[in-house]
């Protein structure tokens, strides 16, 4: 009986304790290898900081959206967790202190360390600063080894002047924005007009810069008036209209669909001026 309550208390004991035996991780740039890389397009500028064996570092700006700072790892969190979170002085910086910020979450998977907005925004005044981030954590297997994962400052600054320029050069306008359009016809008219392709001409553009858009669909529709086989040819070509801009502005003609429907498939009321006005139109969809 002795002998089992002896057991179960070094167990409950090594489970709240981690065992003096227990390993310690500490990751980060060699000094040959510490430096921060931009990458830029306009949609999404990125600042990588590579990390050797353990993962990367990167501040991300996407369009229309705030400062994110993330951590990738190459071996992905197994279950959710918090990491202690500081401000390093680099060696040569003796007159400087450490900052601690607290306590952050761990996100399972291969992205587990996310900030953005004001937390972002202040890792990069104590980069500019000079200091290190460094994080502090149980590994998350079976939290025997204590893992340190520095990020370091060196050679971040002009890093930064280049990442700002990119943060200028991104689209106004995001996917959400732009990846719907409807254009409305007179009767009897075929080609989209200038204002329509203003429209368009955004839609291209936003395809051109962000590979991840696959495909067009354009949908053509017709009102009631005249014989239903002449209405259809009618929607049919306003679509292939539509098609053929995009195709002359660079878009290849593979990654776009047309489709026409009858005066049957209308989407209002082929009975009133109103609802015919309306059903003249050329829905345009891009895709991811």
């Amino acid at each position: 009986m002795r002998s089992s309550l002896l057991l179960i208390f070094i167990l409950s004991t090594l489970c709240l304790n981690p065992p003096l035996w227990a390993g310690y991780q500490f990751h980060k740039a060699t000094l040959e290898e510490a430096r921060w890389y931009v990458e830029s397009s306009p949609v999404v500028c990125r600042m990588v900081h590579e990390i050797s064996v353990y993962g990367e570092a990167v501040f991300l700006r996407k369009i229309k959206s705030e400062l994110e700072f993330v951590v990738n790892v190459n071996q992905p969190a197994t279950r959710p967790g918090e990491a202690r979170l500081q401000s390093l002085p680099p060696e040569w910086k003796h007159f400087s202190f450490a900052r601690n910020f607290g306590s952050v979450p761990v996100i399972q998977g291969r992205s587990p360390f996310y900030l953005s907005n004001s937390w972002a925004t202040r890792m990069v005044a104590e980069l500019q600063e000079g200091m290190d981030l460094h994080l502090k954590y149980r590994d998350w297997s079976d939290e025997t080894d204590e893992i340190s994962v520095r990020i370091l400052g060196m050679n971040f600054n002009s890093a930064w002047d280049e990442f700002q320029d990119c943060e200028q050069g991104l689209l106004k306008v995001n996917f959400t924005d732009i990846k719907q359009n409807v254009i409305l016809y007179a009767k009897g008219q075929i080609e989209p007009n200038s204002s329509a392709k203003l429209e368009l001409d955004r839609m291209i553009r936003y395809m051109k810069a962000d590979p991840s858009v696959r495909s067009v669909r354009i949908d053509g529709y017709t009102d009631s008036k005249g014989l239903q086989r002449v209405n259809i040819k009618v929607a049919r070509a306003r679509a292939n209209a539509v098609k053929k801009y995009f195709v002359e502005n660079g878009i290849k003609a593979s990654k776009i669909k047309v489709v026409a429907h009858n005066e049957l498939e209308a989407k209002f009321s082929n009975r009133t001026a109103a609802g015919r006005k309306k059903n003249r139109r050329v829905e345009v969809q891009l895709s991811r």
